[in-house]
């Protein structure tokens, strides 16, 4: 608990919660800097934390054991709207070796504090609770604040700008992907699973656009760097895409450079690079298709 404090320092105060029925976890009494929730608001919120997925406003997933709703809360006559992403172990001898490990929620809430403390733009932890049936955790609920926007692969798909208007939003977005992921690599943090739909796109008050990360689930941390996890988020993110007709070659190429840029890359092997991760891509894009019976 106390290094978590640590990393939290000046940007995020927490609280244990001690629930019913073996629930137990972590609440943020004051988020980004200017939310300030009370500890007596969450206990009455989360006194039934099994309800927290009733009456959601709308449901992002049912994917086997998660579910992920976007629900307005009430916490302590003080309103948010979040995102509440529920994981429960599973049966047999994959459920039982995760439910032995930390809680899901609060690795999730874990990791985002650290890329917050990095500067990378990602959605504020907001609570992380579990439940323990003796010494076997079997289900968490991880929240973080919703982020207004619309997220990368549906941004890209209905985008209608054309010509330099286009050229222009291309490059401001490849730009803040490329600096994501060149940050991860400078803090010695990778993405597995960087999809197009686990970013967000909006724009600020001066008409600039920003890009966060609402899924922390796939952000790991590497001791020493190599290739193939430092350049994973690269190619995972143009595979996601790679179906869209409005992306071109040289979208990809951009968005490349400008990591190269970076992480100060030498200039004399960016193009084997960028075969490789081509390929990769490409791969990994048909792999899809095929199960998808194309």
């Amino acid at each position: 608990m106390h290094d978590v404090e640590t990393v939290m320092r000046n940007l995020i105060e927490i609280s244990d919660v001690a629930l019913v029925d073996g629930w137990r976890g972590w609440v943020a009494v004051r988020a980004a800097g200017k939310d300030q929730f009370s500890k007596a608001g969450w206990e009455k919120l989360l006194a039934k934390p099994k309800k927290l997925l009733e009456g959601a406003q709308q449901t992002l997933k049912i994917e086997g054991l998660n579910t992920v709703t976007v629900k307005y809360l009430d916490i302590g006559g003080r309103g948010v709207k979040a995102v509440i992403k529920r994981r429960q172990s599973g049966a047999g001898v994959r459920g039982i070796f995760r439910s032995m490990g930390a809680a899901h929620a609060i690795r999730n809430f874990i990791a985002a504090v650290k890329i917050r403390q990095y500067g990378l733009p990602v959605a504020a932890p907001l609570a992380a609770v579990y439940h323990k049936r003796f010494l076997f955790c079997d289900q968490s609920i991880y929240i973080s604040e919703y982020i207004e926007g619309t997220n990368l692969y549906e941004f890209l798909k209905d985008m209608q700008a054309q010509g330099e208007e286009r050229y222009w939003i291309m490059r401001e977005l490849s730009a803040r992907m490329a600096e994501i992921f060149a940050e991860l690599h400078k803090n010695n943090l990778w993405h597995r699973d960087a999809k197009a739909t686990n970013f967000v796109v909006s724009q600020d008050n001066d008409g600039e656009y920003r890009i966060t990360i609402t899924d922390v689930d796939g952000i790991k941390q590497y001791f020493s760097a190599n290739e193939d996890r430092q350049m994973q988020g690269l190619w995972q993110l143009a595979a996601s895409v790679m179906e869209l007709p409005g992306i071109t070659r040289t979208d990809y190429l951009r968005a490349f450079e400008i990591y190269c840029d970076e992480v100060r890359m030498p200039a004399g092997e960016r193009r084997d690079i960028f075969r490789r991760l081509a390929q990769k891509a490409q791969a990994k894009y048909r792999l899809k298709q095929a199960r998808q019976g194309r």
